[in-house]
């Protein structure tokens, strides 16, 4: 009877409609899968969402009923709950669809000390929650205990303890989500003058929704420019993603971001995945740092940063781990450290970020059942066509006019392309080739 929920277990959360995917019966069943997956005691708290509190009871029941432990942290950003696991040493189970519509919820998971459970972990869980005999069962004396363990104080003094810079006068919209209970405060408290936008809760997301997108934060550049800021800064749901504005109100792209925090903050190694601009890997080898590639995903940029103590991870989502892994993907704590970089520049943001290259973003539909074997297909044949291939997420070629990348959706049956080159027509050219040679070997087996 639970076959029809094996969709909600994702390659990085759990996630699903309230009350049509996550009911509170299914969440406590999950609770009860997770600890008997991986045992230990878990923080568990939640965003801001109205079906927020039914599931942190929901899932904590499932944990207590299967022996755990549970720490109730409250409802705050994710970055609280980060801050639970790194440095309280619990396990993580944060109840969030992050930008997703207010209707979505989910459950975001990790071992103690920041060990993210995804892929592999999250499809272990679900394996458990389909089997009947391999959910735990524990007798009355061996429930777990409940702790109420509010942490969204010690985690704004965590955050205002990272103070290592001037000031500034920024825009914040908090888009009506978690991040409106700690951002205006603690920016005004490390000494920046703020003007706030959207930072009352509202768990509807009314005025431009949980997600901040390039499109959607006009209200943010307008401000910016009407005010005279310094920068502006949007963030979503749950407060690990953000996207920052120039003085002028113009967006910045992820790699524009990074390139101003290394301006402010102090150059060294970054990494970075196959998606980020070149404008990103151009500035970092100016002046002779590294950049380590990994795969599209916040986890393969948190564990690259702890292999190679790099001081920046980026995702051209607009994720980020800023100077070793401080608190992992905490949008609010990358907010701090690009607040003390704009702060440290002494010239308006516009003059010093690279202007961004043109780009293109493609996707192809194909069947599930073998856009794997195509994507094989075009390695194949790019590996002789040209010299530079880089297979470490999909197919990426370098071309001295600019760069390709296929990837296949991990959750759609289509496949993506993303071009970037230095001019309009090499980058009509590049893409051209590619959706070619795409079509052509999804052609293959048609």
């Amino acid at each position: 009877m639970y076959e029809r929920y094996q969709h909600i277990f994702r390659a990085y959360d759990i996630r699903g409609i309230f009350n049509k995917d996550l009911t509170p019966e299914i969440v406590t069943r999950i609770g009860v899968a997770i600890a008997s997956y991986a045992p230990g005691a878990y923080a568990v708290g939640g965003d801001v969402r109205s079906s927020t509190p039914i599931l942190i009871k929901a899932l904590e029941a499932g944990l207590m009923s299967a022996g755990l432990d549970v720490y109730e942290i409250g409802i705050g950003p994710i970055g609280m709950a980060l801050y639970s696991t790194l440095h309280k040493g619990y396990g993580m189970a944060y109840i969030t669809a992050s930008h997703l519509p207010p209707e979505w919820n989910g459950i975001k998971l990790s071992r103690p000390k920041g060990d993210l459970m995804v892929g592999n972990d999250i499809y272990s869980i679900r394996d458990i929650f389909m089997d009947e005999n391999r959910l735990r069962k524990v007798d009355y004396y061996t429930v777990g205990k409940l702790h109420y363990f509010p942490l969204l104080e010690e985690y704004i003094n965590f955050l205002l303890s990272r103070k290592n810079g001037g000031e500034a006068k920024i825009v914040v919209d908090c888009g009506n989500g978690a991040a409106s209970l700690v951002v205006p405060r603690v920016l005004r408290d490390l000494g920046h003058e703020v003007i706030t936008l959207n930072c009352d809760i509202d768990p509807r997301f009314p005025v431009r929704g949980s997600e901040p997108s390039k499109e959607k934060i006009s209200l943010l550049s307008r401000t910016v420019k009407q005010v005279g800021a310094d920068f502006g800064v949007a963030l979503d749901g749950d407060g690990d993603r953000t996207v920052f504005t120039d003085e002028n109100g113009v967006p910045l792209s992820a790699e524009q971001a990074a390139i101003v925090m290394l301006e402010g903050m102090g150059k060294g190694d970054v990494v970075a995945n196959v998606e980020c601009s070149m404008i990103l890997s151009d500035y970092v080898k100016s002046y002779g740092g590294k950049i380590y590639k990994v795969p599209v995903g916040r986890t393969y940029m948190i564990r690259e940063i702890t292999k190679t103590n790099a001081i920046l991870g980026v995702e051209s989502s607009g994720h980020y781990v800023v100077w070793r892994n401080l608190n992992m993907d905490d949008g609010i704590l990358t907010l701090i450290y690009f607040s003390m970089a704009a702060s440290n520049i002494s010239q308006p943001l516009s003059k010093i970020v690279p202007t961004i290259y043109p780009m293109v973003r493609i996707k192809i539909s194909v069947d599930d059942k073998v856009k794997f074997k195509v994507i094989n297909k075009i390695k194949e044949r790019l590996e002789k066509l040209y010299d530079k291939v880089d297979t470490v997420d999909g197919v990426r070629v370098d071309h001295d006019e600019g760069w390709a990348l296929i990837r296949p959706s991990n959750t759609e049956p289509l496949i993506r392309i993303t071009v970037e080159a230095k001019d309009k027509k090499s980058l009509e050219k590049l893409k051209n080739t590619y959706i070619n040679i795409v079509k052509e070997e999804i052609g293959k087996f048609s």
